[in-house]
């Protein structure tokens, strides 16, 4: 198995888990440039010139399914992408969604990084130290730290193929994915009716963009406590955050899904970022398939 061990690449105070890598382009020269580890995406993606630089003819062998912020769903075509990170070769699956290439800083952003990669290769999203790296974590060994809470992931990567968490409603509980790609806080305004959560609205209307578009968000300031997908308490601290209303829950799954208890399996009501994540120093491990922090 490859060893990463990455810090963070450091893009103004945003907390992204943006990490380098490097790439063969069809001039055989070498390029540097950034990728986004993006839990939020179950798909490795990458942006529309990358066709053009890598001369890749394989684009269009393969066709995935995405859905994007405005709950639709399209078909992309997919092809194998080769890159060395940490000086470690992979050599993965990529989706071509309309993206395009981004400056930042001195650095190319050309793609992200899904949850399927980061099971593949056992990887840790660590927001205690920012940095990105193969994960040698056990459950038992988890259990003996001095954990403050743990989330397993297994049943949102087994179902949703992204980490999911609820948070706790009077009505119903929200489900929220686990979205390191993501910069801000988001909750449907479906949601925030149907479970009863406490919130004001702030009047800051503006678009909010995706991967596949853009829709009109609202801004909101909610209170709620962290929930496991069985319903567990995990936090003794009731959260207040910043979040973009949405208009829709997004659907991820096919109609009519169910778990393995024949639950049907409900639609993603919200996204958590990266900021939120980083204050709290948790550590998304898709070795051991939790979400934790340490005291």
């Amino acid at each position: 198995m490859n060893n990463i061990n990455l810090k963070f690449y450091e893009v103004d105070e945003s907390c992204l888990p943006f990490v380098e890598i490097r790439f063969k382009g069809m001039d055989s020269k070498m390029y540097s440039a950034l990728m986004l580890m993006d839990s939020g995406s179950n798909i490795n993606s990458l942006a529309e010139e990358m066709r053009v630089l890598i001369g890749n003819n394989d684009w269009g062998a393969n066709i995935s399914e995405v859905v994007n912020v405005a709950n639709e769903t399209k078909e992309v075509s997919c092809a194998k992408f080769g890159f060395e990170m940490d000086g470690q070769p992979f050599q993965e699956e990529f989706a071509f969604q309309g993206q395009h290439l981004m400056q930042i800083d001195d650095m190319i952003f050309v793609g992200v990084l899904g949850s399927t990669f980061m099971q593949k290769h056992h990887l840790a999203i660590d927001y205690s130290n920012l940095t990105v790296h193969t994960s040698n974590m056990t459950l038992d060994k988890l259990k003996n730290t001095n954990s403050s809470f743990i989330i397993p992931m297994e049943y949102g990567l087994k179902y949703y193929n992204v980490p999911i968490l609820k948070i706790r409603g009077k009505e119903r509980d929200a489900i929220l994915v686990v979205d390191t790609g993501c910069d801000n806080f988001s909750i449907s305004q479906k949601a925030l009716e149907e479970c009863g959560l406490a919130y004001k609205l702030t009047g800051n209307d503006h678009p909010v963009e995706g991967p596949n578009g853009s829709v009109e968000a609202k801004e909101c300031v909610f209170e709620f406590s962290l929930i496991d997908i069985s319903c567990n308490e995990v936090d003794k601290y009731m959260h207040q955050a910043i979040a973009e209303v949405l208009p829709n829950s997004i659907t991820v799954t096919d109609e009519g899904e169910c778990d393995d208890e024949g639950t049907p399996l409900s639609p993603i009501d919200g996204m958590i970022g990266s900021p939120f994540m980083a204050r709290q120093k948790w550590i998304i491990d898709f070795g051991v398939k939790a979400l934790f922090k340490f005291e």
